[in-house]
């Protein structure tokens, strides 16, 4: 799992693409070890997955208000520090909460006083893990990623924004799903979230469950789709 995780630091990023485990802002992180951090992040998640993990959750690509700062993908900073109302960060991973990298005290053009309070909360992250918590999934049988898992963001607006990957970054994301598929266990089942991932995926022949994303008034429905496969369980 190491090795795989120095893949993710070391590959090269065009504009208008963050590699949060890579790249740092020094307008937007708490200090120049952030990526360092985020790096832990995710190793431990994953690492305490690789040999539980029955479903591989994914999504198209990292959002800023997600595993940008987070490092883990559909995952937001205050649930892996422990200051999410309803999401502890035992569900991430083990032993001690994680850490804010995001600067609380930016002057980044639209940094919200509300992130400089309690650094950074995702809807979809929120959704996604709450509907774990409904459906009594433990959470280290769960993986959650992204066809591009890296953050894309429109260059005119800054790196407070997303946009969708162009069709040479999903090759290259491609490439690292398959890779994080051979660390998880053979049996584990790829749950596809959205349109453009359900794309991608079956544009690559690769066997998964589509559910709708639970954005734009999509949660019920995720919720749903989650429900009915979590039902299909020995």
């Amino acid at each position: 799992m190491l090795n795989f995780i120095d893949e993710m630091k070391s590959h090269r990023t065009d504009a208008g693409v963050f590699n949060p485990w890579k790249d740092y802002s020094e307008h937007l992180d708490i200090h120049p070890e952030a990526p360092l951090i985020r790096a832990e992040h995710l190793t431990r998640y994953l690492e305490q997955r690789k040999t539980t993990a029955e479903y591989i959750f994914v999504a198209e690509a990292l959002g800023y208000q997600g595993g940008r700062f987070s490092g883990i993908p559909m995952t937001s900073e205050r649930i892996i520090t422990g200051t999410h109302p309803d999401i502890g960060h035992q569900g991430v991973f083990r032993g001690k909460a994680g850490q804010r990298t995001s600067h609380p005290e930016s002057d980044y053009p639209g940094f919200r006083n509300s992130w400089r309070k309690k650094g950074f909360s995702e809807p979809t992250a929120s959704i996604v893990w709450k509907t774990l918590l409904e459906n009594n999934i433990d959470a280290y049988k769960v993986i959650f990623w992204n066809v591009f898992p890296f953050h894309p963001y429109q260059e005119e607006k800054g790196l407070l924004s997303n946009r969708p990957p162009r069709a040479d970054e999903l090759r290259a994301g491609v490439e690292y799903l398959k890779c994080l598929l051979d660390y998880c266990p053979p049996n584990s089942k790829v749950v596809c979230i959205g349109k453009y991932a359900k794309e991608k995926l079956n544009q690559y022949g690769m066997k998964h469950v589509p559910i709708r994303h639970p954005s734009y008034g999509g949660a019920p429905e995720f919720k749903e789709g989650c429900r009915k496969l979590f039902a299909t369980r020995p």
